[in-house]
């Protein structure tokens, strides 16, 4: 790889970037707040391969060595492989993480005599029933006293999860940084699972029911009892946290 072409790839990573960072497409690796990250990464990138194009081209004899030879100067073979995340992102771009890794890294949630102060908050606008996360869910469904939950209706978001034993989830990922330390939240929803397939996004609504085992290992897991259940559009940002 001779210097014009690394600068050309350095260009073509910084477009690349620029390009996820601009879009959505970036919310299926990392939280949103990194986009201004992304978006410095590019500037640098498109940065450095241009001024490199420029000085290659206006002095191809000194880039070359002199005499027309490349002496010295040329990358390792190995750097070809910065073109990889390219090609992927441009080929088969990954989508988010969805059921595959839920079934995979659900997170056990702890239970807790008392649930989170303060309650699980008023209903929704206009609404009988209050929004909440399954992960804010689960640790009032779990703790010793309920009573936030009896007789009110909840709102649940996310993707279908098959699950053995009965019934299927209601799943999300949750990340702190990136999809590299991605946690599942799922809570079991007590119905059969019908005509909803897995990775299928959906709208539920429904009241607290006592927990269930984990089906191999044992431990408790939320459940809501469905009084509705709506087939809805994936939103942008898939993830939780």
């Amino acid at each position: 790889m001779d210097r014009l072409t690394q600068y050309a790839v350095l260009l073509l990573l910084g477009g690349v970037t620029l390009a996820v960072a601009l879009g959505d497409a970036h919310l299926a690796y990392v939280q949103p707040g990194f986009r201004p990250l992304l978006l410095l990464a590019a500037a640098v990138l498109l940065l450095l391969g241009l001024i490199g194009v420029v000085r290659a081209r206006s002095r191809p004899d000194a880039e070359a060595g002199g005499g027309g030879h490349d002496h010295g100067h040329a990358a390792p073979h190995v750097a070809w492989l910065l073109l990889l995340p390219v090609a992927v992102l441009l080929l088969v771009a990954p989508p988010a993480l969805g059921s595959f890794t839920a079934a995979r890294q659900a997170q056990q949630i702890e239970v807790a005599p008392e649930p989170p102060v303060g309650g699980i908050g008023p209903d929704d606008p206009g609404e009988d029933h209050r929004t909440m996360t399954l992960f804010d869910y689960s640790l009032h469904a779990l703790a010793g006293n309920t009573s936030a939950l009896e007789d009110r209706l909840v709102r649940l978001t996310g993707f279908v999860t098959p699950r053995d034993g009965g019934g299927w989830y209601v799943s999300r990922i949750a990340i702190s940084c990136c999809a590299a330390d991605a946690v599942a939240f799922t809570v079991v929803v007590d119905a059969p699972q019908g005509d909803l397939v897995a990775d299928q996004w959906v709208e539920v609504v429904g009241s607290w029911v006592p927990p269930q085992p984990h089906p191999s290992g044992g431990y408790p897991e939320a459940v809501v009892s469905p009084r509705t259940v709506t087939t809805i559009d994936a939103p942008a940002n898939t993830y939780e946290g």
